[in-house]
């Protein structure tokens, strides 16, 4: 016989089931919210005794024999600071700790430095004997590099203007001549050899009544050194015997000179003028002497066929020495100042910073 299943209102009970209430079995129940106690701190014994129970009984104790671990006494906060210094360290953003600031009774503010720096910075400011000996020397080194910067500055202007310019200068500021020849003597010293000794060597062969005119003389060092009658002149007048004067234009006589010197005074930028003057105060067949540096010719054939211009021919030219060029011209017909010349000039001759 088939099993049939009775229908459902006809074989089954409802049966109703009361909600339960009870917290029993927590079923259909409402959960209150309980507050939650803090955790305590575990003390360093009871972690100890926890961890002896953990390994059976057995307490872990940090050996103290040559190999064992130094002993960790860092507390947390040191750690996280120096986890901190280390991002810091990786991050590029160290800084500088700052010495203590230490408040005084008035209320400002001063600088609290250990006994051992601030005894250090005392001893610094102590001026020693070898401080007192450096002082003088730097006070004369910067001195020397004032003076000569003053001199290369002066030495440009005399080689890029005319001599009535240069003197219209010197006019203006009289130590500025001074200034000049300071410096001059300064680089004289740095020569290989002093090119106004060769003149007076060549010139005291001369006759003692050989009439001598010295053109732009400096200090005059060509009238100390020899016996026989010198006119110096140059643009300002450093001695009573110096003739103060534009050397293109002096008070000298026609026709008085014997011999007329050049040594490093062709500065300017009408050399015409200079020798027009030569042949102006020489007598026929006097000579000329002259010495410049030679980094001041491009060609020496073109300065002396300026200098021919002026009536004046070569008799000798020693252009082998190093450093310095040496000339030497007769005046062998007259050349009156008013006759238009092409002006000439040599190279200036620049000092450079050392």
């Amino acid at each position: 016989m088939p099993f049939e299943v009775p229908p459902w209102e006809d074989g089954a009970e409802i049966i109703d089931f009361m909600p339960m209430t009870s917290a029993g079995n927590g079923i259909g129940a409402t959960k209150k919210s309980k507050k939650k106690k803090p955790k305590k701190k575990k003390s360093k014994a009871t972690a100890e005794a926890e961890t002896a129970t953990a390994n059976g009984g057995f307490r872990y104790r940090p050996g103290g024999g040559p190999l064992a671990p130094p002993a960790d006494t860092s507390s947390d906060d040191e750690a996280d600071d120096e986890m901190r210094a280390m991002h810091k360290v990786r991050s590029g953003r160290v800084e500088k700790q700052r010495p203590p600031v230490q408040t005084t009774k008035g209320g400002k503010k001063q600088l609290g430095l250990k006994p051992e720096l601030a005894q250090a910075a005392l001893e610094a400011m102590e001026v020693t004997p070898a401080t007192a000996e450096a002082a003088p020397s730097l006070a004369n080194k910067l001195q020397t590099e004032l003076l000569g910067g003053r001199f290369r500055y002066i030495n440009e202007q005399l080689y890029t203007m005319n001599s009535h310019k240069a003197e219209a200068m010197f006019r203006s500021d009289a130590s500025a001549f001074d200034a000049y020849h300071a410096g001059y003597r300064q680089q004289v010293e740095k020569w290989p050899a002093n090119p106004i000794n060769r003149i007076i060597k060549t010139i005291k062969r001369l006759p003692k009544t050989t009439i001598i005119g010295d053109f732009g003389c400096g200090d005059g060092k060509l009238a100390q050194s020899l016996p026989n009658k010198v006119f110096s002149m140059d643009l300002v007048a450093s001695r009573g015997d110096i003739i103060a004067c534009n050397i293109t234009n002096t008070p000298l006589e026609p026709q008085c000179l014997d011999v007329a010197v050049y040594c490093l005074s062709l500065m300017g930028t009408n050399l015409n003028d200079f020798f027009l003057e030569a042949n102006r105060v020489l007598k026929l067949h006097g000579s000329v002497y002259i010495a410049e540096i030679q980094s001041r010719f491009e060609d020496a054939r073109d300065f002396v066929r300026s200098v021919g211009a002026c009536g004046f021919d070569l008799v000798k030219k020693d252009v082998a020495v190093n450093y310095f060029y040496f000339f030497h011209f007769k005046k062998m017909r007259h050349v009156d100042k008013s006759v238009k010349l092409k002006p000439f000039s040599l190279k200036p001759c620049l000092y450079r910073k050392r």
